[in-house]
């Protein structure tokens, strides 16, 4: 009947996918894997037979290996198919990833535009140097406020050192450059080399001094 009058379309069969036939590849994998174990099994009985009978069972073993051969085969091909179908549906996925990445960067895209559209750089750039200045006047008004009132604290470096010069007379008796004063080079001895030896040695209360009137030792005194 369906040949005279057709199939409504409402029943028609829907088209397998890529996700179906990979399915359907992945059973029959399954299923040449099962048939190639049972013969391994018979072949690993065989192989334990004595010697008398697998002269009779030789020809069975040689059916049964070639058998094995043709389902490895079989398998190859079917899991070479399945990883066809495999890269296939990943491509068609990542269109789609692909896709929504497109529309997700052309979005931000326009918000991009809208959001810069009042934000120019030299408006930026106004805006940053009102702001410095801004806290440039804050932080003067800050010294401004901060600073003591009702009392003289106006003071320069010279009156600063003036007064310090004031405590240390009060204190120590001492003019302001006494200190200065006092620091001065020792005086360079007058008297010449003799011998290597520095100054004329002199005498005093018997024991031989040197021009600083300092006790001199003997040279046999040194030991090495």
């Amino acid at each position: 009947m369906n040949r005279l009058f057709g199939q409504s379309k409402g029943s028609a069969v829907p088209k397998p996918t890529l996700t179906d036939t990979a399915a359907t590849l992945d059973s029959r994998v399954e299923t040449l894997n099962k048939q190639i174990a049972t013969i391994d099994q018979e072949l690993q009985a065989y192989s334990k037979l004595p010697p008398a009978r697998k002269a009779g069972q030789k020809a069975r073993a040689m059916g049964l290996l070639s058998k094995k051969k043709m389902y490895e085969r079989q398998r190859m091909t079917i899991e070479g198919q399945a990883s066809n179908i495999g890269a296939t549906a990943f491509a068609v996925s990542n269109i789609e990833t692909q896709k929504q990445i497109f529309t997700g960067l052309k979005d931000a895209k326009k918000q991009l535009v809208k959001g810069y559209k009042d934000l120019k750089p030299e408006k930026v750039e106004s805006l940053m140097d009102d702001l410095d200045d801004q806290l440039l006047d804050q932080e003067e008004m800050n010294d401004m406020f901060s600073r003591p009132i009702g009392q003289d604290t106006y003071m320069t470096d010279a009156d600063l050192e003036s007064e310090l010069a004031g405590l240390a007379e009060a204190e120590f008796d001492m003019g302001p450059n006494a200190m200065l004063d006092d620091l001065h080079a020792p005086t360079v001895p007058a008297h010449t080399l003799d011998g290597g030896r520095a100054g004329v040695s002199t005498t005093k209360d018997g024991v031989m001094v040197d021009e600083f009137g300092l006790p001199k030792l003997p040279a046999s005194g040194m030991k090495n």
